[in-house]
């Protein structure tokens, strides 16, 4: 991968000259990260940046009875790490890489310099910040007031909103996590999980492939939330 094509095509880097890339490419650093490795965990002193180059990774929460709450998942282009390093506090949740990942890091201190020298860097990752806690919301309301199809149906509608593909038949997402990982990300148990999907596609709401799902009837999977 050329990391500064790969910059280029990186929203909050997308201002930048090719001298400023040049600058960004000399603080920050390449690391890998196997499959199911944490990358930091929650309470941990934060001093570095993540850009995901490849691969993704999720940002959980744990109870004392060792459940796993998925707060999201993000992809290539994304990232992470920035709210210790901006108010100074550890890390607010536990990351591990959700298959062998590759990320950009800087430190603190060049983090923090590059906010300084860049100001439309900081406005990019506010906005970012704003939508993910417009997101946070929603599973908050979700939790609260959805049973378990509703909880699925917002989730698919969600992940088709961003990154679904408009196809012949339908709507085609990519399911890359694990029946286990979606109902984490809900508050159900897999096999829950597994019975609602199984009930939308016998409803021929949708189509359930290895790693796909074709959404055939949006509206009627709108109507599970309401």
């Amino acid at each position: 991968m050329d990391l500064k094509d790969f910059l280029k095509k990186v929203p909050i880097f997308s201002d930048f000259s090719e001298e400023e890339l040049n600058k960004l490419l000399e603080i920050a650093k390449k690391k890998d990260f196997k499959k199911d490795t944490v990358i930091f965990q929650k309470d941990e002193t934060g001093n570095f940046f993540f850009l995901i180059c490849s691969g993704k990774i999720k940002v959980i929460l744990e109870t004392e009875e060792g459940r796993e709450g998925i707060l999201s998942i993000l992809y290539p282009t994304e990232f992470f790490g920035e709210m210790s390093l901006l108010d100074g506090e550890p890390r607010s949740a536990t990351v591990v890489a959700l298959e062998d990942t590759s990320v950009l890091i800087i430190n603190r201190e060049d983090f923090l310099n590059l906010l300084y020298n860049h100001p439309q860097i900081a406005l990019k990752i506010l906005r970012t910040l704003s939508l993910r806690l417009r997101k946070a919301n929603r599973q908050i309301e979700t939790l609260m007031f959805l049973d378990a199809p509703g909880r699925i149906a917002r989730v698919i509608i969600d992940i088709a909103m961003e990154r679904g593909h408009s196809i012949e038949d339908g709507i085609l997402i990519d399911l890359d996590f694990t029946r286990q990982e979606l109902g984490n990300i809900v508050g159900i148990s897999r096999e829950t999980a597994i019975r609602v999907l199984k009930t939308f596609e016998d409803e021929g709401i949708i189509d359930i492939k290895k790693n796909h799902i074709l959404i055939r009837d949006l509206s009627k999977l709108r109507e599970k939330i309401y």
